[in-house]
């Protein structure tokens, strides 16, 4: 196989990347400017602080947000109701903390209790909570911010499936009532990932656009740090939060700065935590004395999507016939694919092949009869497919490579493209066919979540096809393996019907922690894109 990749390699990257939706990638080098910020900055101005710890901490903790896929802008801090992460745990708190499995919760904002049924949720917020502008933590921020979420445009689809399943809300002082129209098995393990924002500071935004409003370029928060200075293009500083009423963190400042590359920040030594999957990122970082390297447990997806049709009627022609979709997917090797990343498994749905309930379905190789297929379905195969991606690291790039040339092999014209906007260009430009994409799922409910029809970005892809939504729902209600298994039965069958979506595999992710940084014994960490105890009130850096 390595010979095989090597061999490829060579050919395909001679490939030109164009840019898709007519704008350029922001490239992947990671070579720190001229004017020395942080190394990968994405600005030219000052790097942070160097210095400035407390408390016994003995310095101060450096963390780094990518700017490579155009999610994370340099002049704000990121929305958590997309992706969390490490510097976006530290600033916002949900109703409960979940631990390192994601599947149990104790009280945080709040301690939350159901009924018997499963249909009631009594939601009881602590006293006294403050936000870091020292304005009241109340019961009305909670249900706003469930509101606001369901509004907006860019957010995990996780929120959308569970909270589009409350009937009622309503709060008596500080205790918050949920109704919902049938039990969601996993609501509280939602609820420990749902960062509660503040309504007096953000009622005035659009909804739809939250992610965009100037709140995020000072924002007030709830949880340990507050913000202390943004430097546009490099790094924003957080300080200790005086209205967190929890013991107080013995790191005293952070700072974030805004990177193209990890391995260039961890290179430089301009970063005391990152994580990661791609293979040049994982033996980069293992081959640095300096870091620890720690592998978590995660459900990530690396799979393709198909551009067929927005709830706006807009049509992409060519991918109508399911038969085009198949062959496309019958003409890529996966498992050779797969020995880009370290720890890849293929699969065949969103259920891993390991699973109980796996129904033994496999996409085969076949590139000749792809072809055969190809022509027998009508494609036109003088038309130039198209696919789009986001991610600029190394390894992306060199496996978009190999499928061009696997396609091309088939007698197809492909043109790969590489996006600085990737949920703009996959899902409102749509100048694709076929766009690659990651997907760190909170669990297999979120992989089938994208299916529903009320899904605010895939429905703009996949028409608003209501088919999944019946089974969906029997998944998320599920309370017992038998019920999930014959969940997962129905989707599993559904989604290899009708190909929307085709994962190509699940990849491990890692956790890389500088030896600056001291953390207690036994601290576990979960996957880096949602929020759990680390027991950080108690690390220390040197």
């Amino acid at each position: 196989m390595k010979k095989l990749l090597s061999l490829m390699l060579a050919l395909s990257m001679m490939l030109a990347l164009a840019a898709c939706g007519g704008g350029g990638g922001n490239g992947g080098g990671g070579t720190p400017p001229a004017s020395n910020p942080p190394a990968g900055s994405t600005g030219d101005q000052t790097p942070p602080p160097a210095d400035g710890g407390g408390n016994g901490s003995g310095g101060v903790l450096r963390l780094a947000l990518s700017t490579n896929d155009g999610s994370t802008k340099d002049d704000r801090v990121p929305t958590p109701w997309l992706n969390h992460n490490m510097a976006t745990n530290l600033m916002w708190r949900c109703l409960l903390l979940a631990d390192s499995s994601l599947t149990k919760t104790s009280p945080d904002l709040a301690e939350v209790t159901i009924s018997d049924d499963g249909l009631t949720y009594t939601i009881t917020m602590k006293d006294g909570l403050k936000w870091s502008d020292g304005e009241p933590l109340t019961a009305d921020d909670v249900l706003w911010s469930i509101d606001a979420v369901m509004a907006a445009t860019n957010k995990n689809s996780i929120y959308s499936a569970a909270f589009g399943k409350i009937t009622e809300k309503s709060a008596d002082g500080n205790v918050i009532t949920l109704v919902l129209d049938s039990p969601y098995a996993s609501m509280m393990d939602i609820l420990a990932q749902f960062s509660i924002l503040p309504k007096h500071s953000l009622e005035s935004a659009d909804p739809a656009t939250i992610d965009t409003a100037d709140f995020w370029k000072d924002p007030v928060t709830s949880g340990y740090y507050m913000m202390d200075e943004m430097s546009v293009g490099n790094y924003f500083t957080l300080k200790l939060n005086p209205n967190y009423e929890g013991t107080a963190p013995k790191i005293e400042k952070v700072t974030v700065s805004f990177v193209t590359d990890f391995l260039t920040a961890a290179q430089a030594g301009s970063a005391d935590f990152l994580y990661g999957n791609a293979s040049d990122l994982v033996s980069g970082m293992e081959s640095l004395s300096n870091y620890q390297s720690i592998p978590v447990d995660v459900l990530f997806y690396k799979y393709f999507q198909f551009n067929m049709k927005g709830v706006d009627g807009n049509e992409n022609e060519a991918m109508q016939n399911v038969e085009v979709r198949k062959a496309l997917i019958k003409a890529i090797d996966r498992i050779t694919l797969a020995g880009f990343y370290p720890t890849a498994n293929v699969l065949n749905s969103g259920v891993p092949n390991s699973h109980e309930a796996y129904n033994g379905f496999e996409y085969e190789y076949n590139p000749e009869q792809a072809k055969a297929d190809l022509v027998a379905a009508g494609y036109d195969m003088d038309r130039t497919l198209r696919i789009c991606y986001y991610n600029n690291d190394q390894t992306s790039i060199d496996l978009i490579n190999m499928v061009v040339y696997y396609l091309e092999q088939a007698g197809l014209k492909v043109e790969a493209t590489l996006s600085n906007d990737g949920t703009t260009d996959l899902f409102t430009t749509r100048n694709y066919d076929m766009g690659f994409k990651g997907k760190s799922s909170f669990s297999m409910e979120e992989w089938y979540s994208e299916y529903m029809s009320t899904d605010a970005l895939f429905a703009n892809i996949f028409g608003g096809d209501t088919a999944f939504d019946d089974a969906i729902a029997k998944l998320a209600s599920s309370t017992n393996d038998a019920d999930k298994n014959a969940a997962l039965a129905e989707l599993q069958a559904l989604e290899q019907e009708k190909v929307y979506k085709v994962p190509m595999f699940t990849v491990g992710n890692y956790v890389f922690v500088s030896n600056n940084v001291n953390m207690p014994a036994g601290v576990e960490f979960c996957n880096p894109l949602y929020t759990c105890d680390i027991d950080f009130a108690n690390w220390t850096v040197a």
